[in-house]
C-alpha cells in the first residue's frame, strides 16, 4: 500500500511540476491549458480509478478528458485575450483620431468672433496656422503622421518615430 501511495503521489505531482514550468517556455494558451488539464485529469482519474481498483485505466481516461477540456479552455482564453487587444486598439485609435480632429478645427465661437471682427476691421488678417511637423511614420505604407498619433488611423498599425 505504501508503494501505491508513492506512485500515486508521483503521478499527481510530476505533471503539475511540468505544467508549472510551461508558463515561461513560450507555450500558447491552448498548449498550457491542455497540459494543465491533462495533469489535473490524470490526478482525478487516478483517484477515481484507485477507488475501483483500476488506477492505471482511470489515469489514462482522466488525462485524455482533462487534455480535451484544457485545450478548449486554453483556446477560449486565447480568443478572449485577442478580442480584448482588438477592442483596446480600436478604442485608442478612436481617441487619437478624436483628439487630433478637435485640435485641428476651431470652435464655433472662435469662428463667429473672427467673422465679426473681420467685418468691423477691414485690415484684419487671419493669423498664420502653425503646421505641426510629422514626426512618426508607418514603415509599411511610408505615410507620416503628427507626433500625437500612436497608431495609423487607416490600418491600425503602430507608428515608429522618424529618425
Amino acid at each position: 500500500m505504501k508503494f501505491f501511495t508513492r506512485k500515486l503521489a508521483a503521478i499527481l505531482i510530476l505533471p503539475l511540476i511540468f505544467s508549472g514550468c510551461a508558463t515561461e517556455s513560450g507555450l500558447t494558451e491552448r498548449e498550457t491549458g491542455g497540459l494543465a488539464g491533462a495533469a489535473l485529469g490524470a490526478g482525478i482519474g487516478a483517484l477515481a480509478g484507485s477507488a475501483t481498483g483500476h488506477a492505471g485505466v482511470g489515469t489514462a481516461i482522466g488525462a485524455g478528458a482533462g487534455l480535451l477540456t484544457g485545450v478548449v479552455a486554453g483556446e477560449m482564453a486565447r480568443r478572449q485575450k485577442e478580442q480584448t487587444k482588438k477592442e483596446l486598439r480600436q478604442e485608442m485609435m478612436q481617441q487619437q483620431y478624436q483628439s487630433s480632429q478637435y485640435a485641428a478645427t476651431p470652435s464655433a465661437t472662435t469662428a463667429a468672433t473672427q467673422t465679426t471682427t473681420a467685418t468691423t476691421q477691414a485690415s484684419y488678417t487671419q493669423p498664420a496656422v502653425k503646421q505641426e511637423l510629422n514626426t512618426k511614420y508607418n514603415p509599411r505604407t511610408g505615410q507620416t503622421f503628427p507626433s500625437n498619433y500612436t497608431y495609423d488611423p487607416n490600418t491600425g498599425e503602430e507608428l515608429k518615430l522618424l529618425q
